[in-house]
């Protein structure tokens, strides 16, 4: 997971559990009275807390210092057999260890403590070393155990009403959704930790959170309340002084003004960050910060200093085994090789990107998190049963309450019954409002149970959407735009070796072969690249007012060769209407829709391009007279995960992603597409577009 999302802010939580108060800087004047005060101390155990304290101040600014100290503060416990003193020494290195990027001893270091806190049945200690291991294993590639780990964190948490660490737990079960992609999730559990870290007032993990808040809320496109969260985070820094801090709000910046496109203000940012890094050893935030120089020239398009970039952070991220990330950079990797027009590196490059992400078993953390929310769901539902329970309870006392009252009221004067009367009126109206209450308190619960377990259904239909994206789009690459560049190459290299045939009867047949291959191959090529572009939201919506005559014009000339080469006629609506739209997008769909026509028409057929208003909106056709489509085709037709591929009435190819643009793209500027077929009575595509009010 990204570091200022789940990097749980260990010295502090360290310093709350042993009660120290953390120090940032270099407060040489505590140190020194530390270590005067060492000198004359003679217990061994207030030693051992000494240095601990030693290691902790130590811990902000140097590291061999700090682990010095850490290290004797172990010797000392285990001499003396302070068990509290050993864990929370082991804790201490295994954090140092940490922060020097070298997880395998802070894990085996962690290990050992948690051995220790366990036997003392120290439960406070057993959540810091469970979020920290949950956090070091998330580096490497097992994120399953990873997520174990924090899982379990979470339930000590609850079961010990311990809010301060439970806040670390939500945060950190925020960025598994996160890097799911599923921002949704992540942003409920990230405003779970901040609630809980504003009520604590728990300042460091309040920025660590509204950082966190805003990464989700830019990749929900909500870019308001995106850097809202980062001027949140932003003016807590103050109160925490402290760099890391400083360097991960920064980088929260430079993501959101790369995602705006304001690369000036990102590259500001990202000259500060560096400073930062020059000035101090920051080991584990290198790896972003290359990343980010990567991501900024790749927007400036200056792809071959981005590619050094990812390079090195690639290198870094395989260097600290730290993989959380690491199909990110081979997929941005992949697009600067792209822009240089490197295909086959590209294609190389989306390779080991699939192969990182899948490194990381992504099924089986979607599995591990199903099966938390479903045990979540369970929990709820049993506390509800158990509310019910004591409300029933509740109830009966009541009832039995009331009877003995009656009782005794008959044997007693008329004053004493209005008394007792009036004193039972007044509970019963008090147990009722509590009853109100209680059971206001379950709807509400039952309701936000419902609400999640609906969210859990759409969450689950889009992971297999973007699965059948994903498995489309390597489909399309491994196979359709292969068999183009076959053809290419296979009469070429005939050509080439075969002189003789261009003088024969079959050059012509060839050069047209290699040409419709070429022009096969380049229109894929096209639409993928286009494609690309809506899924990764890098196209711009600029609608403006224009006639679609211009557009069916301007498609008719460009078609019109291939038109004859069939004998099909093109012919223009007369009538002139004015649109609101995009008129790049526009253009895009009219030109798919009428390739589509004359790839599925006969010879001598004849194509409309038509246009009529509805209302506030223009309905614009495309009509052949061609081949047809059958009902189960125009089902599928608009189906990422549906494979709707037929060869074009002169065995054209095509592969019915131009189509699922046309779609995507009409939704953008807030219309319909629709198709009305018969086999071989031709097909008649419509769109819908609202019209100008100019």
């Amino acid at each position: 997971m990204k570091n200022w999302n789940n990097h749980i802010l260990l010295c502090l939580l360290f310093a709350f559990i042993v009660g120290v108060s953390p120090v940032f800087g270099k407060d040489t004047l505590q140190i020194d009275s530390l270590k005067t005060a060492v000198k004359t101390e003679t217990s061994a155990e207030k030693i051992v807390d000494i240095y601990i304290d030693l290691s902790d101040l130590y811990g902000y600014f140097n590291a061999d210092s700090s682990l010095k100290y850490a290290e004797k503060a172990f010797d000392l416990s285990k001499k003396s057999n302070y068990k509290y003193g050993e864990g929370t020494a082991l804790f201490l290195i295994s954090y140092i260890y940490d922060q020097s990027g070298e997880w395998l001893p802070a894990i085996s270091n962690l290990e050992k403590a948690i051995d220790i806190f366990t036997i003392n049945n120290d439960s406070l200690s057993l959540i810091a070393c469970y979020l920290n291991l949950g956090v070091l294993y998330s580096y490497g590639k097992d994120q399953l155990q990873a997520l174990k780990y924090i899982i379990k964190a979470k339930n000590i948490c609850e079961e010990t009403n311990e809010n301060y660490a439970l806040s670390e737990a939500y945060s950190n079960i925020g960025s598994y959704y996160q890097y799911l992609k599923e921002y949704r999730s992540s942003l409920i559990y990230y405003q779970k930790a901040l609630a809980i870290d504003t009520l604590q007032h728990n300042i460091p993990n309040e920025s660590l959170n509204h950082t966190a808040l805003s990464y989700n809320f830019l990749k929900l496109n909500r870019h308001d309340e995106a850097l809202y969260q980062l001027n949140e985070a932003e003016k807590l820094l103050p109160q925490i002084n402290d760099k890391q801090r400083e360097i991960e709000v920064m980088l929260g910046f430079i993501y959101y003004y790369l995602e705006t496109e304001d690369l000036e203000k990102a590259k500001n940012y990202i000259d500060r960050i560096v400073d930062y890094k020059n000035q101090n050893e920051f080991v584990k935030l290198a790896v972003e910060i290359n990343y980010v120089g990567g991501r900024y020239y790749l927007k400036k398009k200056d792809y071959r200093k981005a590619i050094n970039y990812y390079d090195i952070a690639i290198v870094q991220s395989n260097t600290l085994e730290k993989y959380d990330y690491l199909s990110d950079y081979y997929n941005e990797k992949g697009e600067a090789y792209a822009g240089l027009q490197q295909y086959e590196k590209a294609y190389e490059m989306i390779s080991k990107a699939k192969a990182a992400f899948e490194m990381l078993k992504p099924d089986e953390i979607v599995e591990a998190l199903g099966k938390f929310e479903a045990g979540e769901a369970s929990k709820a539902e049993r506390n509800k049963i158990l509310l019910e329970q004591q409300l029933a309870s509740a109830k009966n006392e009541s009832d039995q309450f009331k009877f003995r009252v009656k009782a005794a009221s008959a044997i007693v004067a008329l004053l004493i019954i209005l008394a007792t009367l009036s004193f039972f009126l007044i509970l019963r109206k008090k147990h009722t409002d509590e009853l109100k209450a209680n059971y206001n308190t379950i709807n509400r619960q039952k309701l936000l149970l419902e609400e999640n377990l609906v969210k859990l259904a759409e969450d689950e239909q889009n992971l297999k959407k973007l699965n059948a994206t994903k498995d489309k789009f390597f489909s399309i690459i491994a196979h359709d735009l292969k068999n183009p560049f076959n053809v290419l190459i296979g009469i070429s290299d005939l050509l080439r070796n075969e002189k003789k045939t261009k003088n024969s009867d079959d050059f012509d047949v060839l050069i047209n072969g290699m040409y419709q291959a070429a022009t096969s191959g380049y229109e894929l090529l096209e639409n993928l690249l286009e494609w690309s572009r809506t899924q990764t939201g890098t196209i711009k919506f600029e609608p403006q007012s224009f006639f679609i005559h211009k557009v069916f014009e301007i498609n008719k000339d460009l078609n019109l060769e291939v038109a004859k080469s069939k004998g099909i006629n093109i012919n223009i609506s007369e009538k002139k209407a004015m649109v609101y739209a995009d008129f790049d997008m526009v253009n895009f769909i009219v030109r798919n829709l009428l390739n589509n026509a004359i790839k599925f028409s006969n010879k001598n057929g004849k194509i409309e391009l038509l246009a009529k208003k509805d209302g506030e909106m223009l309905i614009v056709t495309v009509k052949d007279d061609g081949i047809g489509m059958t009902p189960e085709m125009i089902e599928n037709l608009f189906k990422i995960e549906k494979s709707v591929q037929r060869e074009g009435t002169a065995h054209e190819k095509g592969t019915g992603l131009g189509l699922i643009l046309c779609q995507e793209f009409i939704k953008k500027n807030g219309g319909n597409i629709w198709v009305d077929s018969e086999i071989d009575k031709g097909s008649s595509f419509h769109f819908s577009l609202p019209l100008s009010l100019s």
